[in-house]
Order: C-alpha cells, then structure tokens, then sequence
C-alpha cells in the first residue's frame, strides 16, 4: 500500500530515488511469475501497486502521470 507524503517539500530527482529504492524488489517481485510481467506490461501502475513497493502516495501519481503520457505517445 503507498505511503502518505512526509513532507510537501519537492525534489526533482525523487522520483529517480524511489525508484532505485524499489527497483530490486520489483524485480524479484517480476521473476516470482509470469503473471507478474504480464501485468506490468498490460497496466504498469496495478503492477507497482500489487508488488507493494511501498512508495508514497504523490510518487506513485506522479509516476501514473508520466506512465500515461508515454502510453499516448506510443498509441
């Protein structure tokens, strides 16, 4: 489940940070199943959610943001 922001302060290079902080663990997370893979590569966010990376609440936003910006460019 994603954490509540600690504090409002803005940091451009948060996101990078969480997610070298979480790039481990969804990768072990990806390799328990093809499943896994599946669904990051069908719906990316459910994914990070299911794999309890445990990132605050405006990182994951922010990610989704990002995500769905890429998805249209690619359509």
């Amino acid at each position: 489940m994603p954490r509540k922001k600690k504090q409002s302060k803005q940091n451009p290079d948060r996101l990078i940070r969480e997610l070298e902080r979480s790039e481990e663990r969804l990768q072990e997370w990806i390799d328990l199943s093809d499943d896994n893979l599946l669904l990051l590569r069908e719906d990316p966010m459910a994914a990070l959610r299911k794999a309890g990376l445990d990132m605050e609440d405006d990182i994951m936003l922010e990610l989704e943001m990002i995500m769905t910006g890429i998805a249209r460019k690619l359509k």
